[in-house]
């Protein structure tokens, strides 16, 4: 007896199959949703949350803060209310990125306190992935009576760009590929002065811009100094930025005062620099290695030395011991005293730079170096330890400026790589190989990226930095402060 065979069994088998598929997968991931959607109701841990916000209400007259103050949080299917502490805070982890609105209860402000302005609450902050403690402050004015009133203001953008910035956390946070470079946390507009209006948003925005610049300005010469005396862009000189600031970061566990961190972060940080030199990039020297191979080490060192750090520190932001209340007050803005600190010590540094580069015999044999290899050799320089001490320095400097990042804004295990663009953009910007060039690249590009957020979204403000950067190259090849090659 000859079996009878059915095509059309294994197709109708194979839909069915299918139909039972997706019937399971649908209600897997309906039930699955349905709960995520349930979840982001309840107040979620945010020592645990990849997104938080850091609400902060202080009175405009002495900037103490309000406790016991009731407000609520409300957006992506999130809505819960919760109350300051002692010193007028309170931190609210988020279900996700997404749009928040954070309503101060006015009722609950004490009359003695006076009343936040309506201008400013309820306040929308857009929050973007992976971005803990966005800022969000609050300032109640004696005598205001529209505390509570629902006129929403201008939405406020918090992001952790790509690369990080740290910039930004504020000042910051880019932002794994992520930094934030945003407003500090503490870097606030100052209702009570007038600082919600456009003039008082813009000037603080081109504070902050200037305080980031001389931060960034640190890094790029370093990078800028060793393209000129090697030839190499260094991919792995974000490392060298994180590295200084995961330094400041263990001697602040250890009980260390900061000002012991940041030595530790100069010194061992140039002691880094020095054992790259030694043993990875002044063997590849010796055998010649093209510029292109050393390229493709400085990426593969980048990658290890990243998760080293992500291996022994974990992926969550780390926070340097800093005091968040007011020190320097400038019209609408308010500093807090490592913002200060930091925008002098970088000032100073990036003086004293300038003068070993134009006043030293190192500095001199340096810009020799940088100018002709075969001529600066030919004239009795010893390249190869001017090149030595370039690494040490530059080393150095990048780690000064990592501690000094993760002050003004956070610290990751990728804060480095996370404005590793930014670096090269300023050094292209200023132009190749010069160093006073990378600090002028470093501040443009500081002040026009927070300047730029006036007009755009935060999250493309990297993009507005790279436009100038094209127009300014499209106008000027060689930089602002680059010299012209002939070519031929």
């Amino acid at each position: 007896m000859t079996a009878t065979s059915h095509p059309r069994s294994s197709p109708h088998r194979l839909r069915l199959l299918l139909a039972g598929l997706v019937a399971v997968f649908s209600v897997l991931f309906g039930f699955g949703g349905s709960a995520a959607w349930a979840a982001s109701s309840a107040p979620i841990d945010p020592t645990t949350a990849q997104e938080s916000l850091a609400v902060w209400l202080r009175q405009a007259s002495d900037k103490a803060g309000i406790p016991d103050v009731s407000f609520s949080v409300k957006g992506s299917g999130f809505d819960a209310t919760f109350t300051t502490d002692a010193e007028g805070r309170a931190t609210v982890g988020l279900p996700g990125p997404g749009t928040y609105t954070v309503e101060i209860d006015g009722s609950t402000v004490p009359a003695t306190a006076g009343a936040v302005p309506s201008a400013s609450n309820p306040r929308e902050i857009d929050v973007s992935a992976t971005n803990q403690n966005v800022p969000v402050n609050f300032l109640a004015v004696a005598g205001d009576a529209g505390g509570a009133a629902a006129t929403p203001a201008p939405a406020t953008s918090a992001s952790t760009p790509a690369t990080g910035t740290d910039t930004g956390a504020g000042g910051g946070t880019t932002s794994g590929g992520s930094a934030d470079t945003s407003d500090p946390a503490t870097t606030t507009v100052d209702a009570a002065a007038g600082g919600t209006g456009f003039w008082g948003i813009a000037f603080s925005k081109l504070v902050t811009g200037l305080i980031f610049g001389l931060l960034l300005a640190l890094a790029a010469i370093g990078a800028s100094l060793i393209y000129g005396t090697t030839g190499l862009n260094n991919f792995a000189h974000g490392e060298l930025v994180t590295f200084g600031g995961l330094v400041a970061f263990t001697a602040a566990t250890l009980g260390a005062p900061g000002w012991l961190g940041i030595l530790l972060a100069i010194v061992i940080g140039g002691a880094f620099g020095l054992v790259q030199d030694t043993f990875i990039w002044r063997p590849l020297r010796k055998r010649r290695v093209g510029l292109i191979p050393l390229m493709i080490v400085s990426i593969g060192l980048a990658l290890s030395t990243r998760y080293i750090y992500v291996f022994f520190y974990g992926g969550d932001r780390l926070a340097l011991p800093n005091d968040p209340s007011p020190f320097l007050v400038l019209g609408p803005v308010s500093l807090r005293f490592t913002d200060v600190m930091g925008a002098v010590v970088a000032a100073v540094v990036l003086v004293a730079v300038a003068f070993v580069l134009l006043k030293t015999k190192l500095g001199k044999a340096t810009r020799a170096v940088s100018d002709n290899p075969s001529l600066a050799a030919a004239s009795g320089i010893n390249v190869d330890s001017v090149i030595r001490s370039v690494w040490i320095g530059s080393a150095a400097l990048a780690g000064l400026a990592g501690v000094l990042v993760g002050y003004y804004q956070s610290l990751r295990w990728d804060t480095g790589s996370a404005i590793l663009l930014l670096i090269f953009a300023a050094v292209t910007l200023g132009g190749l190989g010069s160093a006073f060039g990378a600090l002028v690249g470093s501040i443009v590009l500081g002040v026009f990226m927070n300047l730029a957020t006036l007009v755009i979204p935060e999250n493309l403000k990297y993009a507005a930095a790279l436009v100038v950067l094209i127009v300014i190259l499209l106008f000027r090849p060689q930089g602002i402060l680059g010299k012209r090659e002939r070519i031929g």
